[in-house]
């Protein structure tokens, strides 16, 4: 398992904690499900035209993950591709989904989360090296 598939594990187990009553024997699954989703709102917006704008918006702070749309995906990728894949309620699902935008939020402001190592991780190499060139070109200009 990568440190990226951990670190957002760590900040859903503490969005969910004591907020959303998940079966013990899937709590692992339910996660998994969480990071499955939120990497595959990176990959498919990295692919998108303006899209690797949007993540670096995302992961820079400068918007913020309740009205971003790689957000929104997120949560629509685990409302139905994963919540069917894991078989989950429509109970459970209806009460993690409005809770994505604030593990993403916690995931975002980790001071452990650098944007090229999810990249890597998230995206296959064409796209993780556009976005690696379009991450460097911003973070760069802040330094000039």
């Amino acid at each position: 398992m990568s440190f990226l598939t951990d670190l957002i594990k760590e900040k859903a187990s503490e969005v969910l904690a004591d907020k959303i009553s998940i079966p013990e024997g899937i709590q692992e699954q339910v996660l998994g499900g969480i990071a499955d989703s939120i990497f595959g709102s990176v990959k498919e917006t990295a692919g998108k035209e303006g899209g690797m704008d949007q993540l670096i918006e995302l992961f820079t702070g400068r918007e913020k993950a309740t009205s971003s749309p790689v957000t929104q995906l997120a949560s629509s990728i685990f409302g139905s591709d994963i919540a069917k894949k894991l078989g989950l309620s429509p109970a459970i699902v209806n009460a993690i989904v409005p809770m994505i935008p604030m593990i993403i939020e916690k995931f975002t402001s980790s001071e452990k989360i650098d944007i090229n190592d999810l990249i890597s991780e998230a995206a296959s190499s064409g796209i993780a090296d556009k976005l690696k060139d379009a991450a460097g070109s911003f973070l760069g200009g802040l330094f000039k």
